[in-house]
């Protein structure tokens, strides 16, 4: 993948190094993208602009966008003018060995899926680690089918080099103790030790996705949290306010990571009382994990919603979202097909995903085109990239199979009343 040459090269690339787009609200877009999206270069330095639009291009072209020249440039100058662009994942990660070791999953921003076994608690801490935002279910007809919790396990740290676990200095060590702590409590019932001797100390720099390491004492503090959870109810099942604190716990230990974000929406029953009032700060003893919850409810009648929900309105506790599952499975968005897997949403809730499923994102900026015809331009090549993220590889079977069958792909449209006003479109 990597022998092959660049499709926008230096001569072309030259020809902008000198130059800036007109940068949105007086500069301030330019602070945000160098801030987040512009990588350190070999020499030390940060990208710039046209250096980063040529890395996601020539990226893209390595995973198979099929990008000719002519293409490959005018795309180049259209993103460089701020008319379109690729979604922030793919700015940030196109173009570098982090999609070669991961494939799609380094790419996309939006997931789902239902919590019905342990290994669900893993899929979205892996996917938050690598940039996601995951959408999650607790139903009670999926929080159910998780096994019951075991007796008397317990799981010890140790700083020595003789713990059962050594934790390895990566995403995937990560999520391997997480996977080793839920098969403890749900399969094996048997103790062990960790280690977080190789896991190296905050502040220390992140080589392949970027940034700076959280240390391991947020890893040890969560498991700590996780496993509490988990023992008040040893002999029993989780309850859907059980699996939300898990959840939110994962995110918060992942939102420590410096540029990592943790985005999250939790879809429960609209009468589950429990998770109702998840957010009740009134009744007192709400842990602060769930500050930063994001919660709705799945509703597709308004005779559904229990009067406890409204409390939130009321200023008791926060309000909650309200997810129509029967309509999305039957329409879709607008123009889509019908959607017979639908189980939930990402966590802007703009798009119906199936379990383990995940849609690939660009945008087109309208204010900043001036044409019928260019806006149909930046739509058919940005398709392009988007249909190459989808064709690749993705870490868990589950949304191998399901990606590589409905290849959900997302356009965002923003600019909308200011195209409108200048009467471009």
């Amino acid at each position: 993948m990597s022998e092959i040459q660049n499709i926008i090269s230096d001569d072309f690339l030259n020809k902008y190094l000198n130059k800036q787009p007109n940068w949105g609200f007086n500069g301030l877009g330019y602070i945000v993208y160098k801030r987040t999206y512009a990588r350190i270069k070999e020499n030390g330095q940060l990208e710039e602009w046209p250096e980063t639009v040529a890395r996601c291009i020539n990226g893209a072209q390595k995973i198979g966008a099929g990008y000719t020249k002519k293409e490959a440039e005018k795309l180049f100058d259209l993103v460089f003018n701020l008319k379109c662009n690729f979604a922030g994942r793919g700015l940030w990660q196109l173009g570098t060995s982090t999609v070669d070791r991961f494939g799609g999953n380094s790419l996309l921003n939006c997931w789902f899926t239902a919590i019905r076994k342990p290994e669900d608690f893993c899929f979205i801490f892996e996917n938050l680690m690598l940039g996601g935002g995951v959408g999650y279910s607790i139903r009670r007809e999926d929080v159910h089918e998780i096994p019951r919790i075991k007796k008397d396990v317990n799981i010890t740290v140790k700083n020595t080099n003789d713990a059962d676990f050594i934790v390895p200095d990566s995403r995937e060590g990560w999520v391997r103790l997480l996977s080793k702590v839920l098969e403890a409590y749900f399969v094996t019932g048997k103790s062990f030790s960790y280690s977080t001797v190789l896991v190296r100390s905050a502040g220390k720099p992140i080589g392949g996705f970027g940034g700076t390491a959280s240390g391991p004492e947020i890893l040890v503090e969560g498991l700590e949290k996780i496993t509490g959870v988990i023992k008040k109810r040893e002999g029993k099942k989780l309850r859907s306010l059980d699996v939300l604190d898990i959840a939110n716990i994962i995110g918060s230990v992942v939102v420590a990571g410096n540029v990592r974000r943790s985005a999250e929406i939790a879809l429960g029953d609209p009468d589950d009382y429990l998770y109702i009032k998840a957010k009740r700060w009134d009744l007192g003893n709400i842990p602060n994990w769930r500050a930063m919850s994001n919660n709705t409810i799945y509703c597709d009648s308004y005779d559904h919603i229990a009067e406890g929900v409204w409390d939130g309105y009321a200023g008791n506790g926060e309000p909650y979202g309200f997810f129509n599952l029967r309509l999305s499975s039957k329409f879709g968005r607008t123009g889509e097909k019908a959607k017979e897997n639908c189980e939930g949403t990402n966590p802007c809730g703009e798009i119906s995903l199936a379990d383990k499923e995940c849609c690939n994102l660009s945008e087109l900026y309208l204010n900043n085109i001036s044409s019928k015809e260019e806006l149909i331009e930046c739509s058919t090549l940005l398709y392009k990239t988007q249909k190459a993220i989808c064709a690749l590889p993705f870490i868990h079977e589950d949304t191998n199979k399901i990606v590589h069958k409905n290849f959900r792909i997302g356009q965002g449209v923003t600019g909308i009343c200011q195209g409108l006003d200048d009467n471009k479109i």
